[in-house]
């Protein structure tokens, strides 16, 4: 059976940068075999500030309990975000806190774009976010400093190979981890909170 591995992007400002980065990820995630893939855009999603969670909604908006209901068949998820300001983006927060059971005890993959370090101060950040949720980042990351440069409107700029050797990498782990804590999940009782 195929892993369900949403991509997840966080960025609703307008000029986004990393948006080609994202739609990349998730084409070259959507060629792996046995996964399939869907690209979610914050800017696109029926959230806004959070004011009542999904679950708090009464009656829940048809276009939540779609979101909803695709995250919770998910098998893991991989987030794209720039790094704004040494962090991630508003967008990005309130997206995840709308959810909780989710993304619980499920493994995020992380792709982060910024100046010179890639979003790494905002990979540190979503880490510890992503425990606060009950959820599992990965070890391994993929940076990209200077996205601009990288990706252009027309998608990667120059020879990919090298790149898309990292995602693949990142891919395979997000995958490993996909499987074990699946497996885990339907042998093991979560244990109440």
């Amino acid at each position: 059976m195929d892993l369900y591995l949403p991509v997840l992007y966080g960025s609703v400002r307008e000029g986004r940068r990393s948006f080609a980065l994202a739609e990349h990820v998730a084409r070259r995630l959507q060629s792996h075999p046995g996964v399939t893939t869907r690209l979610f855009d914050a800017r696109a999603l029926p959230f806004g500030n959070l004011v009542r969670r999904e679950w708090e909604m009464e009656p829940i908006p048809p276009e939540v309990a779609s979101f909803v209901a695709e995250m919770g068949r998910a098998d893991g998820f991989l987030l794209v975000t720039p790094e704004y300001n040494y962090g991630y983006p508003g967008s990005l927060k309130n997206l995840l806190d709308h959810l909780y059971e989710e993304w619980n005890r499920k493994p995020f993959a992380l792709v982060t774009a910024g100046g010179i370090s890639g979003g790494l101060r905002c990979a540190d950040q979503l880490r510890q976010v992503i425990a606060g949720l009950g959820a599992v980042v990965i070890p391994r990351h993929v940076p990209v400093a200077h996205v601009e440069e990288v990706f252009g409107p027309e998608g990667f700029r120059g020879d990919p190979t090298h790149f898309d050797g990292r995602l693949d990498g990142l891919f395979g782990e997000l995958a490993w981890y996909a499987r074990a804590l699946s497996e885990a999940r339907r042998a093991v009782p979560i244990p109440p909170a």
